[in-house]
Parts: structure tokens; sequence; C-alpha cells
């Protein structure tokens, strides 16, 4: 990002059917970003730890939301893409990994974080 101190990280978590950008400020989650259906974004503020609310120059804020919305776009699934991820998500909505299987899945989630993130 071009504002210091600001992260944008991309999830596609289990309990939303569209991903989500979550946006830190100093490793503060600061906003949500998602897609609800095919038309609105949903932005979700959260709650400053110390204060009554978060304070950003407007210029900066702006922009470092049109950026997350950027990134969250890329990611969004055609129908058939969707399909797949729903069979994906009902065929381990039960798993109970193994800790070796645990490990796997955790190195992985590590590999990609590193490619993607920083």
């Amino acid at each position: 990002m071009k504002y210091k101190g600001w992260k944008t990280i991309l999830g596609d978590l289990p309990d939303n059917e569209n991903p989500v950008a979550d946006v830190y400020y100093q490793n503060n989650h600061i906003f949500q970003i998602s897609k609800e259906d095919n038309t609105d974004y949903t932005i979700r503020f959260a709650n400053h730890p110390k204060r009554a609310y978060w304070e950003f120059p407007y210029k900066e804020a702006t922009e470092i939301l049109q950026e997350a919305k950027d990134h969250l776009a890329k990611l969004q699934r055609t129908p058939e893409e969707q399909a797949e991820h729903d069979a994906w998500v009902e065929k381990y909505k039960d798993w109970e990994p193994t800790p070796e299987e645990q490990a796997e899945y955790e190195a992985k989630m590590k590999e990609q974080r590193k490619k993607y993130y920083e």
C-alpha cells in the first residue's frame, strides 16, 4: 500500500459466501469490505481499542478503501467457480483433520501468505 502502516488481507471465510478484504492500520483491524451480491459492496468498521472512533485524513481513507475494493474485485467468482467452491465447502464441512493433515494445511497456508502478502 502507498500509505505507511496500512495492510490489506484478502480472505475466503467459511461462513461467508464471497471473499472479504480485511484492512489493518498499524496491526489493528480497521474495516472489512465484502461483496454481498453482484452489485454492492459492504463495509464493516471495527471499534478502536482505546478510543470512541478512528480518524484518518479523507484522501488517505478513500484511497485505502478503493485499493481494498479493487483487490477484492479481482477475487470474484464466476457462477462455475462458485458452484465448485460450494461443493468444496460441503465436502469438508465435517472435516476433522489428523495432526499431520493440520500441519500440512498450515504449511500450505503459510506458503500462500508469503506468496501473496509479503
